[in-house]
């Protein structure tokens, strides 16, 4: 079944840029590196200040965003070969969403995301499962983090996803975090 244009079961999250590493669970040594390699006169850390080793452990539930204005846009440079497995594609090169069953669901929602981080950037957490991928027995959670080419400026999202468990929310896999709701129908 197709969803209604704009209509995606996924719970988007938004989190101060300095919120604690621990607050993460699972994620949180990714969010040390992330603060780690954020240089005290910039907004966000560097794109080049991280490297293929930095995310062993991780690797295959790595993704890397390429995200561009006029006209806004995301576009991933890496998707990890477990995601690959999960979702049932390879996004490598490829437009956010465009392999989903509702290519539009994703510009409506997700891209209403990006393009909230890039005015106002935050660590962002989402969960929801792969039913647009006819993969709805797959549920994940993911963490987006925000990098830039000037310091400043979004230009990347650093994503990695961990598979949940039968019946486990967001808030069970980080109880600690501070999240505040992303609505996708509105521009934040």
């Amino acid at each position: 079944m197709v969803k209604e244009e704009g209509a995606t079961n996924w719970h988007y999250g938004m989190c101060a840029p300095d919120t604690a590493p621990a607050a993460f669970g699972p994620f949180a040594d990714l969010v040390a590196m992330w603060h780690d390699k954020r240089a005290p006169e910039d907004r966000l850390p560097l794109r080049r200040a991280f490297d293929f080793p930095d995310f062993r452990g991780w690797w295959g539930r790595i993704a890397i965003a390429r995200i561009t204005q006029d006209p806004f846009d995301v576009r991933f440079v890496l998707w990890g070969t477990k995601l690959t497995d999960w979702w049932g594609v390879d996004y490598t090169n490829r437009q956010l969403g465009s392999a989903a069953a509702n290519p539009a669901a994703w510009r409506s929602t997700e891209f209403r995301y990006f393009e909230a981080m890039a005015r106002h950037p935050f660590i962002g957490i989402a969960s929801g499962d792969l039913a647009q991928h006819d993969r709805s027995y797959l549920t994940v959670l993911g963490l987006d983090l925000p990098l830039s080419l000037d310091g400043q400026t979004l230009s990347h999202a650093l994503t990695v996803h961990v598979e949940m468990k039968d019946g486990q929310t967001m808030d069970q896999l980080l109880p600690d975090c501070p999240i505040t709701p992303f609505e996708t129908g509105k521009v934040q």
